[in-house]
């Protein structure tokens, strides 16, 4: 008798590959979608529109992810990760190239479409697709700081795209147009990466179903299919989540989406001081949000953390509150500093935590579901809030941004009382967020195979 020992892919150092091109596809992925954040000035000077607009354009971006995510969730489910995500990045490239068009003809319609269906590929595949597969790979190992890890490459696309994207304007004559080209070149690319990501991973899922047998395979084959249905049998923890999850989104993303124009406007800096400041808190979660994953996978304790992480928004919300006298240029620095740090500091501290809970709350085969709908509750607010932002900012003075920081106020007191809310559940249910990420033992499958003698 001869005893062979194998080892799924999942439990080796491919896992890390693996990330390292999902982390190109993020960085990538956030660097095209983030133009109206970092353009926003050049657009309305190209396109003759006004701040609302560009508020406007977001909410077009979110709109159709209200509901896609969860019928992506399902469709994740149903036909597999890999399917889907090569399906959502075909939406990325129709999108970018109306966004490219929509530049040639100078028509801000085109760029609507062009936002429209870059949020159809883009939430889907950035959000609950990627994060379905980073769950497969890393569940039971090193999630929370799997999820860091990825994250911070989303902030370091938004870093490049703040500093790449108007020096290309500059560079090229003021062209729109050139932006868009160069964001099209990007999609290209990591959708290639996206093309070996699931070569990889349909090439480890053959690998184990060649070897996987009896008990495991009999597990496979007892889930029940995947339905609308499962929505009933998430339980109240996953909703808090899912609110929690909307409100700490819509307050960090508002506040980018309008920070430039904010810091001009309101705080009287120089195009230089609002750059800088823009990019402090993706710079913060480059630096802490791996560390923050590690520690939390390491010592649990999920609930405390949101709860911190609530009651550094709200700070940051509180200075930006304060009604400063910016008359003389760059004098309210110092405030504008010491906002944009808070506020890199909550989303650091944000960002890791709430997606590893998903797979705690939802069983293994409603994963897919589970981050559909917290997608759709995020894009919901990201659909709602950035039009009523956009009423408040129709005339865009110092006191419009005021009234926009105190609506995030308010946002950020739901955020609060949901994450006390998750707290308690969480302490009479179980304690499941509170614990540490469980180290799953290898999954490895003893072949057995006779001896051939003759």
């Amino acid at each position: 008798m001869k005893q062979e020992l194998y080892t799924s892919w999942h439990d080796t150092k491919i896992r890390w590959l693996l990330l390292a091109l999902l982390c190109l596809f993020q960085a990538g992925c956030s660097l095209c979608i983030d133009f109206p954040f970092v353009l926003a000035t050049e657009i309305q000077n190209y396109y003759n529109v006004h701040q609302q607009d560009i508020n406007y354009l977001y909410a077009i971006y979110s709109m159709p992810n209200i509901i896609l995510p969860f019928f992506g969730g399902i469709i994740i489910d149903k036909i597999g990760i890999r399917s889907a995500l090569l399906i959502f990045c075909a939406f990325l490239i129709i999108g970018q190239s109306s966004c490219v068009y929509s530049a040639q003809v100078k028509d801000f319609n085109l760029l609507k479409v062009g936002m429209f269906l870059l949020g159809l590929g883009a939430e889907v595949s950035l959000l609950v697709t990627q994060g379905a597969l980073l769950t497969k790979w890393f569940f039971g190992k090193e999630i929370s700081l799997a999820f860091g890890i990825q994250l911070t490459f989303i902030r370091v696309g938004s870093i490049i795209a703040v500093n790449q994207l108007p020096q290309i304007y500059v560079n090229y004559g003021n062209s729109f147009v050139a932006c868009m080209t160069y964001c099209l070149a990007t999609i290209l690319i990591i959708t290639l990466s996206c093309i070996i990501e699931t070569v990889i991973d349909y090439v480890s899922d053959r690998r184990d179903s060649n070897h996987y047998q009896s008990q495991a395979q009999l597990q496979l084959e007892q889930q029940k299919p995947v339905s609308c249905k499962d929505l009933k049998e998430f339980n109240y923890g996953f909703y808090l989540i899912s609110i929690s999850c909307m409100c700490g989104y819509c307050i960090f993303f508002i506040l980018q989406l309008n920070a430039l124009r904010m810091f001009q406007i309101r705080y009287n800096l120089t195009f230089f001081y609002q750059t800088l400041l823009y990019s402090l808190p993706y710079i913060i979660c480059i630096i802490l949000t791996p560390i923050i994953g590690h520690i939390v996978d390491k010592v649990g304790k999920r609930p405390y953390f949101l709860i911190l992480s609530g009651f550094l928004t709200t700070l940051s919300m509180l200075v930006y509150s304060l009604n400063n006298d910016c008359s003389v240029q760059n004098e309210c620095f110092n405030y504008a500093l010491i906002g944009q740090i808070l506020n890199g500091m909550f989303f650091s501290l944000f960002a890791p935590l709430i997606w590893p809970c998903i797979p705690i709350c939802v069983s293994t085969n409603t994963q897919g579901t589970g981050f559909g709908v917290v997608c759709s509750m995020q894009n919901f607010g990201l659909t709602v809030f950035p039009i009523i932002v956009g009423k408040i900012l129709i005339e865009e003075t110092a006191i419009g941004y005021l009234h926009m920081i105190y609506f995030l106020g308010f946002i950020a007191l739901i955020a609060n009382i949901s994450n006390i809310n998750i707290y308690f559940y969480d302490r009479y249910n179980g304690n499941k967020l509170m614990s540490p990420t469980v180290k799953l033992p290898d999954y490895q499958i003893i072949l057995e195979q006779e001896d051939e003698q003759n």
